[in-house]
């Protein structure tokens, strides 16, 4: 059988987006050996990408990523869910990107706050080539996982996403609530999955981040897009929307993202991944 001996822009990404979260090189170019890339060019594209030099890469069919028009797009600048108002405070179209005020109250910050603080655990990232969670240098936070409606408070934050977003609960994942203290961070990363990790049995791919920030921080862990220069300050109650899946189950590049450290203070905040199907529990 004829080795690999070519990359795709998705990946040649995914090679920067993981050696920057502290893989080694060898395991990665160990993983493409596996997936039938030949040896040599495997080591030459790891030692070009290392060096910074310009790597050839052959797009997929269909590879610009096609802009679809999204419902919450059609809700202007006010979103109105059965409770509350949301303020639309900046829209980007181009990976889409909407910037939210008044998503959680601060007493409901707090409350998630409290009700994790003796849950959390070391982040992981989910392992390519496995599909395993592990723990990754790129990513330092603590974490802790609530099941979809856990409990009362739980299900109306739930509730709130889906009336803010028009994607039902049950195509996204529980809700994740992330503590950062000094210095720590999460490198540039794409919230979707490699494409030979989607499951297409239990809810396809992740689509849409639903980030709610659950404090002021005092100084850093600003949500960084550095492909399209964006940097958000994370503020008490704000969230953050951005979608990278359309129908065609093409992702979005520009997605890409990082928090930067921490560098007085602690930072918390909520994450909800919204996928194109339902997610079987």
């Amino acid at each position: 059988m004829q080795k690999i001996s070519s990359i795709s822009n998705e990946l040649k990404d995914w090679i920067l987006n993981t050696l920057k979260s502290g893989v080694n090189p060898e395991s990665i170019v160990q993983g493409m050996i596996k997936k039938g890339f030949d040896q040599a060019f495997a080591y030459s594209t790891i030692i070009r990408i290392l060096n910074n030099q310009a790597v050839n890469t052959v797009d997929r069919e269909h590879a610009t990523y096609l802009y679809e028009t999204l419902e919450i797009a059609n809700k202007g600048n006010i979103i109105s869910t059965s409770e509350r108002e949301i303020k639309v405070l900046l829209k980007i179209d181009k990976p889409y990107i909407l910037y939210l005020d008044n998503v959680l109250s601060h007493d409901e910050c707090n409350q998630l706050i409290e009700l994790s603080k003796n849950r959390l655990e070391p982040s992981q990232i989910i392992d390519t080539y496995s599909g395993e969670r592990k723990l990754a240098a790129g990513r330092t936070s603590k974490g802790a996982y609530y099941k979809l409606n856990e409990n009362n408070f739980i299900s109306k934050i739930e509730n709130r996403i889906a009336e803010i977003t028009n994607h039902p609960i049950v195509n996204g994942e529980g809700l994740q609530v992330l503590n950062y203290e000094l210095g720590e961070e999460y490198k540039a990363h794409f919230d979707y999955f490699p494409s030979g990790q989607i499951q297409l049995e239990n809810g396809g791919q992740r689509i849409a981040t639903f980030l709610m920030y659950l404090n002021d921080v005092e100084e850093g862990g600003e949500t960084i897009f550095p492909k399209i220069g964006l940097s958000i300050v994370p503020k008490k109650g704000t969230a953050l929307y951005f979608h990278y899946g359309n129908s065609k189950g093409q992702v979005d590049r520009l997605s890409l993202h990082s928090s930067v450290p921490v560098t007085k203070g602690e930072k918390w905040v909520s994450t909800k991944w919204i996928r194109e199907g339902m997610i079987l529990q």
